[in-house]
């Protein structure tokens, strides 16, 4: 479901800067470990918990090219059509990577969100929803379940519009 932001609107402006930051914070884990194992990543996975999402992750890594193997990254998984790289923390190179990384990648917070109408952490049931913020053709929206609508006061908003 996306819950789309009205031009001009605060929720608008709120979607943009968060957009913004997960594509640059995304380019940036990209450069990370491109950096420490010599080739870039074609994509690289995120976690989100408790109101927070696109925390990129270190166990997440994907390359296109399947036969690649990098000395320093471990294999996730054993899924032959969808493998996974992680660091390897049984180093002492690997353990140092990961400070770096989980000090600089944190997630962006969906606090304010919630003062907009979408509760992306319902306080009174103590749920959290899965969320993101993007962006396609200039348009600004966040995507979600649809189970957020039990806990949204109003699905009418000056700041937005939903799409099932």
């Amino acid at each position: 479901m996306k819950i789309i932001a009205k031009q001009g609107s605060e929720l608008e402006k709120l979607l943009k800067q968060m957009n913004e930051r997960l594509l640059r914070e995304q380019d940036e884990a990209k450069d990370m470990i491109q950096e420490y194992c010599g080739s870039r990543p074609d994509s690289i996975g995120y976690v989100w918990a408790f109101g927070f999402t696109a925390e990129w992750f270190y166990t997440l890594i994907g390359f296109e090219n399947k036969e690649f193997v990098p000395e320093k990254l471990i294999p996730n998984n054993d899924d032959k059509k969808h493998l996974c790289w992680k660091i390897n923390k049984r180093k002492k190179e690997g353990r140092e990577f990961i400070d770096k990384w989980c000090r600089k990648f944190r997630g962006i917070d969906g606090r304010p969100l919630n003062k907009l109408g979408i509760p992306v952490m319902h306080e009174e049931t103590g749920r959290y929803f899965h969320w993101l913020p993007l962006e396609k053709d200039g348009v600004y929206y966040v995507s979600v379940g649809s189970s957020i609508l039990e806990c949204m006061p109003s699905a009418k908003s000056e700041q937005f519009e939903i799409e099932v």
